[in-house]
């Protein structure tokens, strides 16, 4: 699988004029010629709570965020905090 950017492909179908069922093979070539894109994958954790009712800690790493403050991303491993890799499928679907 590769990713591509698919904006800039539509623009240039869009740019296209298409008349017969041959010129239609000119999607398929543009598509082999489409650009990728970097993508990177997105590890999904939440901020989960010590027995003690306290310290919050990170459901990937297990480390605490510094100065116990629950942010949007672990700042030890870079985990995206949002409920989990069950909210991952959601988003994706």
């Amino acid at each position: 699988m590769r990713l591509i950017d698919a904006d800039k492909l539509i623009d240039e179908i869009n740019d296209e004029e298409f008349d017969t069922h041959e010129d239609y093979n000119k999607i398929f070539d543009m598509v082999d010629d489409a650009p990728t894109v970097d993508a990177e994958l997105v590890e999904h954790g939440e901020w989960l709570i010590c027995s003690d009712g306290y310290y919050p800690y990170c459901s990937k790493c297990k480390n605490e965020p510094q100065g116990r403050v629950m942010t949007d991303y672990c700042p030890n491993c870079g985990a995206k905090m949002d409920g989990g890799d069950e909210n991952a499928e959601k988003e994706s679907n």
